[in-house]
């Protein structure tokens, strides 16, 4: 417009030196009359373009703004209504994103840190060349419904990846706008995927009995399969996209959400551990999970897969087990005297021995059981040695129990009578496995009828039989 008022002037001063060197006072008065109009008319137009330039330039340029904050407006009802993580771009920089957008970051209510920055500020330095020929080719119309996957920098320091799409706000590239949108790339997958040519692979999970899951970056179920439902009773359809924590017993939740929090943010790659799930009905099932994260990426967010292992009567066997010894403990912490478990070797080594060990011979049970300094053989009286070991070869050797009594040097160096009864405990092919028995004071048995209750006691079973 500046250039068309300059030449303006210029042909009007043109116009007028012209004018002069053709000026005739001789000619008609109507001619300088006319010339005279004609000169104030190009006068006038400039002056009149001079005066309204002003006026059209600040018109056009409201327009254009109201142009552009009509595009930021829409981009941003838009995105604001999207229930995926979504912003407005202006070229590279953010106008805008939306509370989805920012909680995937982990930066809800810190808007203020990332609009008007730079997108590159909060993507992996290693794909800035992915995402500027990304932006390039959609600023040229070329890629409108293609998709990248992307490393998005999070709050934390850790790195989430993304499939992100880029729209153009306006179709006829008047606009530098764009509405941009990610999802993660682990749930696009699971979306994306098709079983159906891997038919073999679809069928064998449906059919194994171990529960296979995959949850997403935020811990959050994306896929089940049938093994979920058939144990717990919870509906798939009802279970997906809810925490896994959800499911899991009150008392275990803090352990497992720490494992599998570990996991997602890329601080281990595998965990292993039992835990307890709450059943529809109100039960609580004991399974082995055993997790890994689908990323190899140290410290970068990921989906975790993984498998339960119904363990459930496995924890309950040893329940019963450990009550079982409690009992068994209890019974024999009793029982004046010592129970023992030991090899058949020339030091007759102990595999166990009760806490009745300490009262026969003075010594802790940790000072004989596995103790390659300690030898029975050597507590016993030397004239006695001999005539035990041999008696107790005999019978072993016919697989009858023994009864023997002989002579004990304690630790504190006291000689005492003592009553032994044991036997052999032999494997299916009759090949010998170690001596159980039970060793009392006799100082301590002033009467024969405890003496053959002990003895009936041993009578029957081994202790691995109890």
């Amino acid at each position: 417009m500046s250039l068309y008022i300059f030449s303006m002037a210029v042909l009007s001063l043109v116009f007028m030196l012209v004018f002069g060197t053709w000026w005739d006072g001789s000619a008609p008065f109507k001619i300088h009359v006319a010339s005279l109009f004609a000169i104030l008319a190009v006068l006038l137009s400039a002056m009149l373009m001079i005066a309204v330039y002003p006026i059209l330039t600040t018109r056009i340029t409201n327009g254009q703004k109201k142009k552009e904050l009509d595009n930021i407006t829409w981009g941003r009802d838009v995105s604001a209504n999207l229930a995926t993580p979504a912003a407005v771009l202006d070229g590279y920089n953010l106008v805008f994103a939306n509370k989805a957008f920012l909680n995937e970051l982990g930066m809800s209510g810190m808007s203020d840190q990332i609009i008007g920055m730079p997108l590159t500020n909060i993507v992996h330095p290693g794909d800035h060349l992915n995402l500027a020929k990304f932006i390039a080719g959609n600023t040229h119309h070329q890629q409108q419904s293609e998709t990248i996957t992307l490393r998005i920098l999070c709050y934390d320091g850790t790195t989430l990846p993304v499939q992100m799409a880029l729209s153009p706000l306006r179709e006829d590239g008047s606009s530098n706008y764009s509405l941009l949108q990610f999802s993660s790339a682990s749930s696009s997958l699971s979306q994306t995927t098709h079983l159906g040519d891997q038919s073999d692979y679809h069928l064998l999970i449906d059919r194994i009995e171990q529960i296979v899951f995959h949850v997403n970056a935020n811990g959050d179920f994306i896929f089940l399969n049938p093994s979920w439902e058939y144990l717990l009773d919870h509906a798939i359809k009802d279970s997906l996209n809810k925490p896994l924590i959800s499911f899991v017993h009150p008392e275990d939740r803090p352990m497992v959400e720490a494992r599998i929090s570990s996991l997602t943010l890329g601080k281990r790659a595998s965990c292993h551990l039992q835990t307890r799930l709450i059943a529809k009905n109100g039960n609580s099932f004991w399974v082995e999970l055993r997790a890994k994260a689908t990323s190899s990426h140290k410290g970068e967010r990921t989906s975790v897969i993984g498998t339960m292992t119904d363990i459930n009567r496995m924890k309950t066997t040893e329940a019963s087990l450990r009550a079982n010894r409690r009992s068994l403990s209890t019974l024999l912490s009793n029982i004046p005297g010592m129970v023992y478990r030991c090899k058949n070797d020339r030091n007759w080594s102990f595999e166990f021995a009760s806490d009745g060990c300490l009262e026969v011979t003075g010594y802790e049970p940790y000072e004989m059981v596995n103790a390659p300094n300690f030898s029975f053989v050597q507590i016993i009286h030397p004239d006695d040695r001999q005539l035990a070991w041999e008696s107790v070869q005999q019978c072993v050797s016919s697989q009858k129990k023994f009864q023997l009594v002989y002579r004990l040097i304690t630790r504190s160096g006291q000689v005492k009578w003592v009553w032994e009864q044991g036997k052999g405990v032999y494997s299916s092919a009759g090949e010998l496995l170690a001596l159980e028995g039970f060793i009392t004071d006799l100082a301590n048995e002033g009467d024969v009828d405890s003496m053959m209750a002990f003895q009936a006691l041993f009578s029957e079973n081994s202790l691995n039989q109890r």
